[in-house]
């Protein structure tokens, strides 16, 4: 067996990208390989891996695979917070109707796994330098030109592996309750930071969960140092580019998925709970980015990447637009495409019963009410705001410009919330709950009325709602009932799965968990002996 250093991935900007529905390891040698010394002569190979990657955030794929915003879809619709209540065109229907596991899994895999592998060929081009990249940051010393770049864009390689690796573990492995089923040593998915060649063909075997997220935080708590580092000699092109904090804040959630398995000690004799607090407490003490307050709530449409409290975003342009397949395109009824043409996604009608419930909650204006045109849809979160007062087909927007949200602050003092309580720590936990919920509250309404309904809610209930009404289409759904076990009774507005519950219970959990795809297991050589649960793609 030989250990070989190249890998197998393409460059969007480039290169051609395999499609969604082929194999991610392409059988040697029938393409699809990248040569090391193939790769180390292109030209700008960092800089391309880099705008590759970045690329795949917002590639258009189709009008159901548009990039992550589609993929924070296909979450939030299989969670049940997001509710199809008609489907005349058919896109995300499978979803609706609870298929998640088997339709997405070709997509999702290849999109993480094309963004490993960009981020190995990064990497692989700084390898000569990586000690002094790393010796820079320890001494204090100023480096020379090219590693103040390399660093940077370093920095920027690891947290996009890692993140990618984290989300991997959220999607294809069993979503039992971290908090009470340790899975550790559950198989999970292959780790490549190089590949081995085994009978003619690249692959790697599955690796533990534990494995996985050990490289998990390995990668993301090194960006975090890296980009720290070389963030003041590099400026920042746009909110397109990963940041110190955002590696903190993918860090932080990691760790609270990962949970604390048995009172497993992660680093620095912390566990995972400690660490995703300490994580999300550096970005929210940092005070760069200011929460979104109560006399916004309405005003912003979530669809400008220049919002103070959004972190990471894509800035739309008339370059990068995918018109009629786009998440506004999908559920803004204010933008011509499939929301306002009658396929309505809005929030399940029972969740926003509770919203309107709890009496003090403004973000209940972030949807239509359920006797109104384009029952419960997000018309007051995510909207086209030029086009806002409009409906009519040929008076909504037709431009496609409104921008895509990756990561928003307001998720920092959630998991800051989520990690507190799963310490034991209620009043931490209560604390960051006020801060967020207090630029929640209806005018006329107190802090008071929030304090008495946040005394009356067990901690855990609380945070579940805050979840899933803050984070409602943010693609946060699916991971919170997969983390939390919990059930969702789901309301009567989907075209499937009315009145149903969303539930990770006994044989259930399937539902939401993808199986890795065929195309792997039929030419990962180490996968091809295993025995997996699969269908055909």
């Amino acid at each position: 067996m030989k250990r070989v250093k190249y890998l197998f991935a393409t460059i969007v900007l480039g290169l051609a990208l395999t499609s969604c529905g082929d194999s991610f390891l392409t059988q040697y040698p029938e393409g699809g390989v990248l040569l090391e010394d193939q790769f180390a002569n292109l030209p700008d190979n960092l800089k391309g891996s880099i705008l590759g990657i970045y690329s795949k955030l917002y590639e258009y794929g189709g009008h159901s695979t548009f990039g992550l915003r589609s993929i924070d879809m296909y979450g939030d619709i299989q969670s049940g917070d997001m509710a199809m209540s008609k489907s005349s065109y058919g896109w995300f229907e499978n979803y609706e109707r609870g298929y998640f596991y088997a339709y997405a899994r070709s997509y999702l895999w290849s999109f993480y796994y094309d963004i490993i592998n960009l981020t190995n060929l990064g990497t692989m081009a700084v390898e000569s330098n990586t000690p002094e990249i790393m010796s820079a940051i320890a001494s204090g010393d100023e480096p020379n030109e090219t590693i103040k770049l390399q660093g940077y864009y370093y920095g920027q390689l690891l947290a996009l592996r890692g993140w990618a690796y984290a989300n991997l573990l959220n999607y294809y492995c069993n979503p039992m309750d971290a908090l009470d089923n340790p899975m550790d040593d559950q198989p999970a998915v292959p780790v490549y930071t190089e590949t081995e060649v085994k009978n003619g063909a690249l692959g790697a075997p599955l690796s533990s969960v534990t494995e996985v997220y050990e490289r998990v935080y390995e990668d993301l708590s090194t960006a975090i140092d890296v980009l720290d580092y070389y963030s003041q000699f590099n400026q920042r092109a746009s909110k397109l580019e990963v940041n110190a904090d955002i590696a903190r804040i993918m860090l932080a959630y990691a760790m609270l998925n990962h949970g604390n398995k048995e009172g497993t000690i992660i680093a620095d004799g912390k566990n995972a709970y400690e660490i995703a607090l300490e994580q999300a407490k550096a970005v929210i003490d940092g005070g760069k980015y200011p929460m979104l307050q109560q006399k916004d709530l309405l005003t912003t449409g979530f669809s400008d990447v220049n919002a103070k409290n959004w972190l990471w975003g894509q800035d739309v342009t008339v370059e990068t637009t995918t018109a009629l397949g786009s998440f506004f395109g999908q559920v803004d009824i204010h933008t011509y495409s499939y929301a306002a043409a009658g396929d309505t996604k809005g929030i399940d009608s029972k969740l926003y019963d509770e919203i309107v419930a709890t009496g003090w909650d403004a973000r209940k204006d972030w949807f239509r009410s359920g006797s109104e045109k384009f029952p419960y849809c997000p018309d007051g979160k995510f909207y086209n705001p030029g086009t806002k007062n409009e409906t009519a087909l040929s008076k909504v927007d037709r431009n496609w410009l409104c921008d895509n949200v990756f990561m928003r602050i307001e998720v920092a003092y959630l998991i800051a919330a989520e990690a507190a309580w799963a310490n034991g720590d209620d009043a931490t936990a209560q604390n960051y709950l006020k801060q967020l919920c207090y630029e929640r509250i209806l005018d006329d309404k107190t802090t008071a009325d929030f304090d008495a309904w946040l005394a009356a809610t067990p901690v855990k209930d609380a945070l579940i709602y805050n979840w899933r009404v803050e984070m409602w289409g943010e693609g946060y759904g699916l991971q919170t009932l997969r983390r939390l076990s919990k059930t969702n009774a789901l309301g009567s507005n989907h075209i499937s799965r009315s009145d149903q519950n969303a539930t990770v219970d006994g044989s259930s959990y399937i539902q939401f968990q993808c199986e890795i795809p065929t195309s792997e297991t039929r030419y990962n050589p180490y996968l091809a002996t295993t025995v997996l649960t699969q269908s055909n793609d």
